[in-house]
């Protein structure tokens, strides 16, 4: 991981206080990008999760209709506005997706579905 200075030590004028809000710009989309890919990534895997949840023929195989159905609850009630770009709405999908991942990979581990 790479690590960056410290963005301004002690700003001795405008010019000093513009390229530490630039640097500062970058750091914001490079996190953003970075914060964002690893949430789609995430939201990938719990798409196979639901997939083999549901090929599964196994006996648990209802326990485990009843949690997609307990997920898609989740989903349709998350209350988010994407259009403000607030913070507390990331926090919001970040938290829905590690409680979804905790809910479908117990479940895909007890019903003997391979993880992918």
């Amino acid at each position: 991981m790479k690590r960056f200075p410290r963005l301004l030590a002690r700003p001795s004028g405008s010019s000093e206080v513009e390229e530490g809000l630039a640097s500062l710009s970058f750091l914001l989309e490079e996190t953003a990008a970075h914060y964002v890919a690893r949430l789609q990534r995430e939201i990938r895997q719990l798409i196979l999760i639901a997939r083999e949840l549901e090929r599964s023929d196994d006996p648990l195989r209802k326990r485990g209709q009843r949690l997609l159905a307990k997920v898609a609850a989740k989903l349709v009630s998350l209350p988010i506005a994407p259009e403000k770009g607030r913070r507390k709405d990331l926090r919001k999908i970040d938290q829905l997706i590690g409680e979804l991942e905790e809910l479908l990979e117990e479940a895909s581990r007890e019903g003997g579905a391979r993880s992918p």
